[in-house]
């Protein structure tokens, strides 16, 4: 039987016992009067406080219609036992959010994305979306669509703000002001030629921000919980203007407008591995299954410490339409230089003993630093991301939604050189002591 998770609760309930909402249509069938809205005290209470008194009534909820031989389910719509319209509104059980009209019926992939406060987390998430539409999505045939009326808003809002106004995207909010909705897509790509046919996959990804206020503790992130069990990827963030050995190697005169220092990265990655620990998301050996790629932002910032070749001042070609790991792995030695300068190689090795799933990226969502006297303003010339994409790839590709090339080709696991430290990364998995 079909499994569907909540993008909101990220509860898993089977397709066919979810129930319907009544769209409340302005002409009924039955009696030719239309439902009335009724209070929805369990969406209410999950939403939280901010949610207006008036929003709290919404259309009647109502059970999946029985099919053949008494088995619930037995379609995409059903007629409200109450008005006789036909709905094709599918709600979660658990905190009776609605689904969008097609989230029912395709894979779903749930990325979490973490980072201190002032990380850049909403920047990033619109300037990916942009390059998957646009440079990105020619390169692997692909498109990606909002789905569903709020991220369809937020999306629209999103664009206009930083490519058209140079704005920069407002802060997320903390959990304690309310409940903050996932970005919700849908990403289609062509099938693979092993497939038979041509034609296209479809998967619903679901961003889900967490706000930097709440990862400043374990207790604080213990309310993203079930969100961070329930990824099949995370990316986290790491704002190297955030770390004082960074601040230090800066040129005096580099008039970089620096943040806040705010949670160290070491905790909140302590923080995530404890949480999906607890929800036993770890191996035999200790480590988390779930898949990390761990993203220095800002590397803009960090020109002054590169080579003349290093792979962070340019964009991945993407040759083929093939995630190249040979490309990442070069992207991650370098990344784990850094760190190793930054903090004598701390970082890496609690990520390396944590995670089973671990690369390192570095990426820039501007390609500069905003103006020095309008910190909340996007360049003037406007977005020119460098490898923002890489981490969502190499998850896909892990997932084997993309293909993978490599010193194996493609959907092969790659070898790295060995590691000066505790280990090597291969195909984005941990392999202690060397090579796979």
């Amino acid at each position: 039987m079909t499994s569907v998770v909540c993008p909101y609760c990220f509860d898993r309930s089977a397709a066919a016992r979810l129930p319907f909402r009544c769209q409340m249509s302005a002409t009924g069938v039955r009696g030719g009067k239309p439902c009335t809205a009724e209070l929805d005290g369990i969406w209410a209470e999950f939403m939280g406080p901010s949610v207006p008194p008036a929003l709290k009534m919404r259309g009647p909820v109502f059970s999946a219609p029985r099919g053949l031989a008494g088995r619930l389910g037995g379609g995409t719509r059903a007629d409200c036992p109450d008005c006789g319209v036909s709905t094709p509104v599918r709600v979660c059980l658990r905190c009776h959010s609605d689904f969008p009209s097609d989230y029912t019926d395709q894979d779903t992939r749930i990325i979490a994305l973490l980072g201190p406060k002032a990380s850049g987390k909403s920047t990033y998430v619109s300037v990916l979306i942009n390059e998957l539409r646009n440079r990105v999505g020619r390169a692997y045939g692909a498109s990606i669509t909002a789905m569903g009326g709020e991220t369809q808003r937020r999306d629209r809002e999103m664009a206009e703000d930083l490519y058209d106004r140079l704005r920069l995207p407002q802060a997320t909010r903390p959990a304690a002001l309310g409940f903050n909705d996932p970005l919700l897509y849908r990403l289609s790509l062509p099938l693979r030629r092993r497939l038979r046919g041509d034609g296209s996959r479809h998967t619903a990804l679901v961003f889900f921000d967490a706000a930097g206020e709440d990862l400043g503790s374990a207790e604080a992130m213990d309310r993203y919980t079930h969100y961070l069990a329930a990824a099949d990827g995370i990316i986290l963030l790491v704002d190297p203007l955030q770390m004082r050995a960074v601040r230090d190697q800066l040129p005096v005169d580099s008039g970089l407008p620096l943040p806040t220092v705010e949670t160290p990265p070491q905790q909140i990655a302590a923080d995530l591995a404890a949480q999906l620990r607890a929800h036993a998301r770890g191996t035999s050996r200790g480590r988390v299954t779930t898949p990390v790629a761990v993203a220095v932002t800002k590397t803009d910032s960090l020109f002054s410490l590169l080579g003349d070749h290093s792979p962070l001042r340019r964009n991945a070609d993407h040759a083929g339409g093939a995630v190249d790991d040979e490309d990442r792995l070069a992207v991650h030695e370098e990344m784990r230089g850094l760190l190793d300068g930054w903090d004598s190689g701390a970082l890496f090795r609690q990520l390396d003993r944590d995670f089973a799933q671990l690369s390192l990226f570095g990426l820039s969502a501007l390609g500069s630093p905003p103006p020095a006297h309008a910190p909340a303003d996007a360049p003037k010339s406007g977005p020119q991301p460098l490898r923002v994409e890489d981490p969502l790839l190499w998850l896909l590709g892990l997932g084997g939604l993309l293909p993978r090339t490599g010193t194996g080709g493609a959907g092969r696991r790659t070898a790295a050189r060995p590691a000066a430290s505790t280990g090597a990364v291969t195909g984005g998995t941990h392999v202690p002591g060397g090579e796979a």
